[in-house]
């Protein structure tokens, strides 16, 4: 009772501070808030691996983060999503904001956003909230893809097809240590789309600028899914080009199937594998004798993950969630003599995740 007082509190304050904005816009407060949320992930692992017989294990906060969102009226609506961290940004003030979007709605097909955004890149393990993801890929992990930028979207009238083209910040800023204001851009183009009533597409390439000096890296994503009655799978295939003549050295491929059991219980399947065979180097960065190109997999290493695992709703209670799996991670350092190189792991996670929806809390 104390916690919902003290979020009424809250509420009815944001409230009367809006009054005159949303009088003078004719917008209520239930559609300037449409989404007031909180949700959390804590997690419990073990990690084992086969060199020296070493083994790690503990607790960790995965994330704790805040939504807010709804329409400004006249076509006007807004998105943010802040993860609450103790320690600040590395970069800079937004680092730890994901979203923070205005999206201008001109007619039904047609929309344009400007702001903080996920960059428009395919794939259905890139495209999943974060705290939805379990065993990641090193593409995944390593991809800062939430950047300021402007975007312009096109629906089809039935609904089914968008593509969209968007402009924003490369994330070789955070990558290869440049300030904001270094110039590097990224633009993207992406297909969400629908065939037939089961299979659906997030398709997308982009060009990347990695340095001042006009060096791009293109990115390739084929993400299809394919979902019928209680299950559903994905596959997801990448493909990076850091110079000319690098085709088919640096590619990865992501699958996941769900099977839900009961509106309780859900099984899944994960499987990923990603090279880097690249031979492009770069020593153009000051005081550094020697810089990796590619930020989302590193130089000379190949990576294996596969694993079960298992999402549990008690009862009646769709805003908690627990989960557990067990995974085997393989890596392997080119670079390194044969026998030696290889490194294997095995994972144990188990952990939780909730959430709070405030704005039902309040419309109850």
């Amino acid at each position: 009772m104390q916690l919902r007082n003290r979020l009424f509190a809250i509420a009815s304050a944001l409230c009367a501070a809006l009054a005159p904005l949303s009088g003078a816009a004719q917008v209520d407060f239930g559609s300037v808030f449409s989404k007031f949320k909180l949700e959390a992930r804590a997690d419990a692992e073990v990690l084992s691996s086969d060199r020296d017989d070493a083994t790690a294990y503990g607790m960790r906060g995965r994330y704790f983060n805040l939504m807010v969102g709804g329409d400004l009226g006249e076509g006007f609506s807004y998105y943010f999503r802040q993860r609450l961290k103790a320690e600040p940004g590395s970069i800079k003030f937004f680092d730890n904001t994901d979203f923070m979007w205005l999206n201008y709605q001109l007619s039904d097909q047609w929309r344009v956003r400007l702001g903080k955004d996920a960059m428009a890149v395919g794939g259905y393990e890139y495209d999943a909230a974060p705290i939805d993801v379990y065993m990641e890929s090193e593409y995944w992990n390593n991809f800062y893809c939430f950047q300021l930028g402007a975007s312009v979207a096109y629906t089809t009238a039935d609904g089914r097809q968008s593509f969209v083209a968007q402009v924003t910040q490369s994330p070789y800023i955070q990558t290869r240590g440049y300030e904001w204001n270094s110039g590097l851009l990224a633009y993207n183009f992406e297909w969400l789309g629908s065939i037939g009533q089961n299979v659906h597409t997030l398709f997308s390439t982009s060009m990347m600028q990695r340095d001042p000096g006009q060096k791009f890296v293109n990115l390739t994503v084929l993400g299809t899914q394919v979902a019928y009655g209680r299950w559903d799978s994905y596959l997801d295939l990448m493909h990076q080009v850091l110079d000319a003549d690098e085709w088919g050295k640096v590619w990865g491929v992501v699958w996941r199937c769900n099977y839900r059991l009961s509106p309780r219980w859900t099984l899944f399947a994960k499987f990923s594998h990603e090279e880097n065979r690249s031979l492009v180097q770069d020593y153009s960065l000051p005081g550094s004798w020697f810089n990796e190109v590619d930020g989302l997999v590193p130089t000379s290493r190949v990576y294996s993950k596969a694993g079960l695992g298992v999402e549990f709703h008690p009862k009646g209670m769709q805003n908690v969630r627990l989960h557990g799996y067990v995974a085997m991670l393989h890596e392997d350092n080119l670079d390194q003599p044969v026998g030696t190189a290889d490194l294997n792991y095995l994972t144990c996670n188990l952990g939780f995740t909730w959430a709070v929806d405030v704005r039902n809390i309040f419309k109850k």
